[in-house]
């Protein structure tokens, strides 16, 4: 079973909101800083979160996202 597989599971955790093409970016910006995506993917979650507690809006323009 996949499952079993602890790298797969941990690979499906990180990808299971991001399409392919957004998942391969994470991988590729997570080598360009040697870490491991998953690490990568929180940094970047807890660092908009530090901006939208510091200047109260989300950075990059998130709110205007649909």
């Amino acid at each position: 079973m996949a499952y079993d597989d602890k790298t797969h599971r941990h690979d499906h955790q990180v990808k299971t909101r991001l399409n392919d093409e957004a998942f391969e970016k994470l991988k590729v910006a997570a080598r360009s800083v040697s870490k491991q995506h998953s690490v990568l993917s929180r940094e970047i979650i807890e660092s908009a979160l530090d901006y939208w507690e510091q200047y109260g809006e989300l950075p990059f323009g998130l709110e205007k996202r649909a």
